[in-house]
């Protein structure tokens, strides 16, 4: 395939063609750690459908033209006729997986670097299943690299919008009874000898949004031993999960859940060469999934 590459292809030195977000699942899969099977579209499907963007200087110091401009490339991009062979290999793929429902996540090629994280400016969508909608998911997923939000982060960051591209992670949907965050220094504090685990029932993309409160365990390292539990405030509406999980009065994991999964944060932190992870997880029929991890990029250097 000319487009696609699947997760098992990938690693650190496919940034450029998978987006940082798609190189480091690949090293999740590397490091042998249990991630929802997928796919990347990757950077060259994008630049074959969307034309270089120029954005004039003026503008990005113009909020009001700046949304005017987002707005109207936007519409272009989903407006966009993806060719027949582009097309035809993100549906063999999507076969070849089994049709499941799947997650659409963009991957920048300015995402999850060491000093810059740009989580939460593109757009990701969840438990996707008809192929067509995957395909327009793909084109939403593009069109958010050129919102007013994404580009003025990217100014900030000091990057140019003509050096980037985005690529598309399609990948099986993971069991979410209880997903969350884990840090793998305790980034409030810089104590490497402390990691932080977030975890709330359901989806983990509303704790990444900051849309819901989850509950907190502090966890020692390297053994795990919960620290600290810090309980979430009861939430005003149940989110949506693949099986409604058990909450004990020490949360939505049991001690030695938070042992296990500490254990594979640590393994992806001594896989990355010690750098300090953000890893994204979820947890359902039995087992932990790991969908994400990047640099911690809050921590003073």
């Amino acid at each position: 395939m000319k487009y696609i590459r699947f997760l098992e292809e990938l690693g650190q030195e496919d940034l450029p063609l998978a987006g940082g977000k798609g190189a480091n699942l690949g090293e999740l899969v590397a490091a042998g750690m249990k991630v929802p099977p997928g796919f990347v579209l990757t950077v060259e499907g994008y630049r074959r459908c969307v034309p270089p963007v120029s954005l004039p200087p003026e503008i990005s110091q113009d909020l009001t033209r700046l949304e005017e401009f987002s707005t109207e490339l936007q519409k272009k991009i989903l407006g966009i006729d993806l060719p027949e062979d582009l097309e035809s290999e993100i549906i063999q793929a999507y076969r070849q997986m089994g049709s499941p429902p799947v997650a659409v996540r963009s991957s920048a090629t300015a995402e999850d670097l060491p000093n810059a994280s740009f989580a939460g400016q593109q757009e990701t969508f969840l438990n996707v299943q008809e192929e067509k909608e995957i395909l327009d998911s793909v084109k939403k997923c593009w069109a958010s690299l050129w919102s007013a939000r994404a580009i003025h982060y990217r100014g900030n960051q000091g990057f140019e919008d003509a050096e980037v591209a985005l690529a598309v992670i399609i990948q099986e949907m993971a069991p979410h009874e209880v997903s969350g965050i884990a840090f793998t220094v305790n980034p409030l504090t810089g104590n490497k000898n402390e990691m932080i685990i977030n975890g709330a029932p359901g989806l983990g993309e509303a704790i990444v949004q900051g849309e819901v409160n989850p509950d907190q365990w502090v966890a020692r390292k390297p053994d795990g031993a919960v620290l600290r539990f810090t309980p979430a405030p009861r939430p005003s509406q149940m989110p949506t999960f693949s099986r409604r999980p058990q909450r004990t009065p020490r949360g939505y994991l049991t001690s030695q859940q938070i042992r296990e999964l500490a254990s594979y944060c640590l393994r992806i932190e001594e896989h990355f060469g010690g750098v300090p992870q953000d890893i994204e997880w979820s947890y359902g029929e039995g087992e932990f999934f790991l969908l994400q991890s990047r640099p911690i990029t809050t921590l003073e250097s």
